[in-house]
């Protein structure tokens, strides 16, 4: 089979990449097992604004890197351009952030200076939901420009529009064989029958499945590589390498994991899209409401408590983030409500400190690609990048994917987990 671009990933980084090129009549296929199993399922939907990366009072890198993605988001949502999201659930039309009566004056004119006027405006008291209306309450409430999505049906959107441009493989026994001064794709198929797959490009935003596909990638002489592109433009290769292996295999970039272990909470709750405001540069907690396949309301809770609950028990991650509700919201009764935990593995680029990347990084080798979108938000970033790097001259005719098989979508991990009554 001959495409002209292969995308290796079904998260939303590859699809919305894909939809870019079909838009542009480019002959492109994605491969994968199962849409947006991984990061993208476990996302919270969140199209950040950058507001979260200003909460120390000022904008960082990061925040400004960010700041233009809700407006490309709803361009989508509205119908406008390549990447049609107009059937999309949006969960809320913007994220809240809340916080204490004890926020400091720098930090409150921080919220009200000209900077921030664009991306966030106080909630009058009468639009309070009614989470935030109890007379416990004496904090603030402010609007951020940050819509939330429900993933899922963002997956079936994309899938739907897409199905003639996917197939699915079995990714365990799938994989790059180079072909001379390139490489193909070898794609093994739920049946176990196999398909090679030829192409002028081949992409790669498989998230931390990037690790094991790039394997193939370190025996290829330096002459056929290409440079690292990451968020300030300098080389990613004289930053990251691979430590510890001889030889060329020094020259590839390293992918690097930052793990949370999110939080969930099912009971008799209020829907709500929120960060609680803390003292450092990440919320205190982050919450997005969903419902499982009960209609029974989730809060799925990321921040501090999934930060700080890496590779910890999930019975002490509970109670940790089970006690920093309570502080955030005395007057809600959790008890007889029921927890869970989930751990995501999240991949990027690799930073020498370790920290969460600005901006998305991908890396050139031979005709292949390595992409890291870092968020969620960032998929329209990294497509346009991508297309602005690749040289992708379009073929004559189509392969009739129809006869293969589609991917389906990833299950919500709410309607995967067990709960725990406590």
């Amino acid at each position: 089979m001959k495409v002209d671009v292969l995308i290796v990933g079904g998260g939303i980084a590859g699809l919305w990449l894909l939809a870019e090129l079909r838009a542009q009549g480019i002959n492109a296929l994605l491969a994968t097992d199962e849409l947006g199993k991984g990061q993208t399922i476990a996302s919270q939907g969140i199209i950040h604004g950058g507001t979260k990366y200003a909460l120390t009072g000022k904008l960082t890198g990061a925040a400004m890197a960010i700041g233009e993605m809700p407006r490309i988001w709803r361009a989508a949502l509205n119908g406008e351009g390549s990447v049609d999201l107009s059937k999309v659930n949006i969960l809320a039309e913007s994220q809240l952030l809340w916080t204490s009566g004890g926020i400091g004056s720098r930090m409150t004119g921080f919220f009200a200076s000209k900077a921030m006027k664009s991306r966030m405006d106080a909630v009058p008291h009468a639009e309070y939901p009614e989470l935030f209306r109890h007379p416990a309450f004496h904090g603030g409430l402010y609007r951020l420009d940050e819509p939330v999505l429900d993933v899922p049906a963002l997956l079936a959107c994309l899938r739907e529009q897409l199905a003639d441009a996917l197939v699915q493989v079995d990714v365990q026994r799938s994989g790059l064989q180079q072909a001379g001064n390139t490489f193909r794709y070898h794609a093994v198929l739920p049946d176990g029958s196999e398909l090679e797959i030829d192409a002028s490009q081949i992409v790669l935003t498989a998230g931390a499945g990037n690790e094991a596909l790039m394997a193939p990638l370190a025996s290829t002489p330096l002459s056929q590589r290409g440079g690292v592109l990451s968020q300030r433009g300098e080389s990613l290769l004289e930053r990251c390498s691979l430590s510890g292996v001889e030889g060329s295999r020094r020259e590839l970039p390293t992918m690097q994991r930052r793990p949370l272990q999110m939080v969930m909470l099912r009971g008799g709750l209020p829907m709500i899209y929120a960060h609680a405001l803390g003292m450092s540069d990440k919320p205190r907690a982050t919450i997005t409401s969903h419902k499982d396949a009960q209609g029974q309301t989730v809060w799925y809770i990321g921040g501090q408590p999934a930060e700080q609950g890496v590779g910890k028990p999930a019975a002490e991650v509970i109670a940790a983030t089970r006690h920093e509700l309570a502080e955030l919201l005395p007057w809600v009764d959790f008890d007889g409500m029921e927890w869970a935990t989930w751990n995501v593995d999240r991949a990027e680029g690799c930073q020498p400190d370790g920290s969460r990347p600005d901006q998305p990084a991908f890396f050139h080798m031979a005709n292949v690609t390595l992409a890291w979108p870092t968020k969620l938000a960032f998929a329209p970033m990294l497509a346009s990048s991508l297309q602005s790097a690749l040289s992708v001259a379009k073929s004559v005719g189509k392969w009739p994917v129809e006869s293969l098989p589609t991917p389906p979508v990833a299950h919500s991990i709410w309607n995967e987990v067990d709960f725990i009554r406590l």
